[in-house]
């Protein structure tokens, strides 16, 4: 009966202590960032580790900004990054703002996954993505684990998706995001 109380202790105070302390300044601490382009011939992967980012929770919402600059995508095709620029006015709109916002409470315990409205400024063009799930993973006390994929198109920035053989790209360019949170 002890051992069954301590690892219940274990695996449950973690996640009291977490709940509550959401309320407060974040920062970015880590990111990951994958887009995914997809053509008939092939499949591309670009990647960005340089996003930075803050935000607050209260007891019932969430504020946050996250920015990217947008020549810190990789692909591994330094001909295909410099055409990406290209494309996405990426000298005249160098960063990828996202504003993030949502409504949950969370005071009485961590939430796995919040609904989270974005609006995602890229290519010169603001738009608004509603209720995106947002995965959410208590780490050490004061860190937090944000896992999303956000359904990008290109056509709601304005941009022809290119082409390779004439065949031009998707339309839709999933965006993954892997990020750790720390309180400040």
């Amino acid at each position: 009966m002890k051992i069954l109380k301590m690892v219940l202790l274990l695996v449950l105070l973690p996640t009291a202590l977490l709940a509550s302390d959401l309320k407060g300044n974040w920062v970015l601490e880590k990111s990951e960032i994958d887009y995914k382009v997809t053509h008939p011939l092939h499949h591309v992967v670009g990647k960005s580790t340089q996003a930075r980012g803050k935000g607050y929770c209260t007891s019932t919402q969430g504020k946050f900004i996250v920015a990217v600059p947008v020549k810190s995508f990789d692909s591994g095709d330094g001909n295909r990054d410099t055409h990406m620029l290209q494309i996405t006015r990426g000298a005249d709109n160098p960063l990828i703002a996202v504003n993030v916002q949502f409504s949950a409470p969370v005071e009485k315990a961590f939430p796995k996954e919040i609904s989270a409205n974005l609006e995602i400024q890229f290519a010169g063009k603001t738009v608004k993505y509603p209720k995106v799930k947002l995965g959410m993973v208590p780490l050490e006390a004061g860190r937090v684990q944000i896992t999303a994929v956000v359904p990008l198109s290109l056509k709601a920035f304005d941009i022809t998706p290119p082409s390779l053989l004439g065949v031009p790209i998707e339309d839709a360019v999933p965006v993954q995001l892997e990020m750790t949170w720390k309180k400040q």
